[in-house]
């Protein structure tokens, strides 16, 4: 469908008529409508319903439609043996639904239980050809092969015994760490021409551009950027044939951290259980090149540095009711305060633990490392800087002080093997629910995990 063509003239200095206009208004609108149908653009309305309704629809938890569905009926079979006579010679066969363990760990058990192991002719251990015991994973089933009904009845007897049903164990892990960083830094540029109307100067040095540099730095020396920020006291007021510059630069800064995990881990008894968290994170990087002062050049940089948290435990509980742990622990940070700037650095932690027995319910502390670290440089001229207050002008001081703390808690307990379908749906359904929903606490609701 060809565009119409739209041509409006307006003479200012004939002057235009309201009707001109008004066809000049109708002439745009009918070209517009007509661009818009040739293209045939899509509806706004519909896009924005239809993506309402798949955002609606996607935020939607569902549960199973059968989460109860039972085990079929053979699987609740008592041990099936049988009796068959193969080649002229009687055996019996038992099968057995394992009932908490799986099949390959029965086999296992069973063959060191009843497998005996011969030295052959040729010097190689075989097994006794009297046991064959097999293993069917997909249902968790044994099939026993023995030579008489007594040897049948020995088996059942050790099932019985050892397919038990396996503990679980809970482990609450609490991770504290706490850092707290505090520096003063005081540097002093001081610089008098014909001190005393004698042609005496008294003053720091100066770099090849003439500027005067700090006759006392402070953190200035091991951190470059220091010079770029700060607050600066004093005179400097440069005359003819004269020049008097007094200036002390002051700075404190202050800074602290707080990390706490809790993370919760669920593993059968003498199983590993692991989290693994990893995070890669920009940290810029700046350094400088040259020398100080107005001579020195800063540059930055970005770089990426991998911030790994991981927990691995390995619970045993004993029949006494003590619990042994083996654990593996690594915790990284990297918004941790340091320096004269507070600038953020990475930091890492790793604990090994090989055995540790504590009680069911019991905490166990096992890592309570404190530290403290503090760096005092002080600068200045000789008998001038001792001088009550007036020393500060003949004196720089860096100072810095921090301190950090970390603990890992352990709390072991025996945990159930399940949690209700129905109560892990609404949780989630909870957790990603609008916060402008009707019964949502935003919206003046009152929900009963919110209590």
């Amino acid at each position: 469908m060809p565009e119409p063509d739209l041509v409006c003239h307006v003479n200012h200095r004939c002057g235009t008529s309201h009707a001109k206009r008004l066809s000049c208004v109708a002439l745009i609108a009918i070209a517009l409508r007509s661009l818009l149908g040739c293209h045939d653009l899509p509806d706004e309305k519909e896009t924005t319903v239809e993506t309402q309704r798949m955002l609606r629809s996607l935020a939607r938890v569902e549960a199973p439609a059968e989460p109860n569905i039972t085990l079929p009926p053979p699987y609740k079979l008592s041990p099936q043996r049988t009796r068959h006579t193969v080649g002229g010679t009687t055996e019996w066969r038992l099968s057995y639904f394992c009932r908490n363990s799986t099949a390959h760990q029965m086999q296992q058990i069973l063959q060191k239980q009843f497998t005996a192991e011969l030295l052959a002719k040729d010097g190689r251990w075989k097994a006794s050809p009297d046991y064959t015991i097999t293993a069917h994973p997909a249902a968790n089933q044994l099939i026993v092969r023995c030579p008489t009904e007594a040897d049948i009845d020995a088996v059942v007897e050790i099932l019985r015994h050892v397919d038990l049903p396996p503990i679980q164990v809970q482990i609450e892990c609490s991770i504290s760490e706490i850092h707290a960083d505090i520096t003063m830094d005081r540097e002093t540029t001081i610089l008098i021409e014909n001190l005393f109307g004698e042609g005496a100067t008294l003053g720091g040095k100066s770099d090849s551009r003439g500027n005067v540099l700090p006759a006392f730095p402070g953190a200035s020396l091991r951190d470059l950027v220091r010079e770029k920020f700060g607050l600066k006291l004093g005179v400097n007021s440069p005359l003819k044939g004269h020049t008097r510059r007094v200036l002390v630069d002051i700075l404190v800064s202050k800074g602290y951290m707080k990390v706490l995990m809790n993370p919760t881990l669920k593993t059968m008894n003498g199983q590993p259980a692991e989290i693994h968290s990893n995070e890669r994170v920009p940290l810029q990087q700046i350094w400088a090149q040259g020398g100080f002062g107005g001579n020195s050049f800063i540059e930055s940089r970005t770089e990426y540095y991998e911030i790994i948290d991981s927990l691995k435990v390995t619970p045993h509980v004993h029949a006494g009711g003590q619990v042994q742990l083996n654990t593996e622990i690594r915790i990284g940070a990297h918004l941790t305060p340091q320096g004269v700037r507070q600038a953020p650095i990475v930091t890492e932690r790793t604990i090994h633990l090989g055995d540790s027995r504590i009680g069911l319910g019991e905490s166990l502390v096992i890592g309570g490392m404190r530290k403290r670290e503090q760096f005092d440089v002080s600068r200045g001229t000789p008998i001038l800087k001792d001088l009550p207050i007036v020393g500060h002008l003949f004196s720089g001081r860096d100072f810095e002080e921090r301190a950090k703390e970390i603990l890992f808690i352990l709390t072991p307990t025996v945990a159930p093997h399940g949690t209700s379908s129905d109560v892990v749906i609404d949780t989630l359904d909870r957790r990603h629910s609008s916060p402008m929903a009707p019964d949502s606490p935003a919206a003046g609701g009152c929900r009963s995990d919110d209590r």
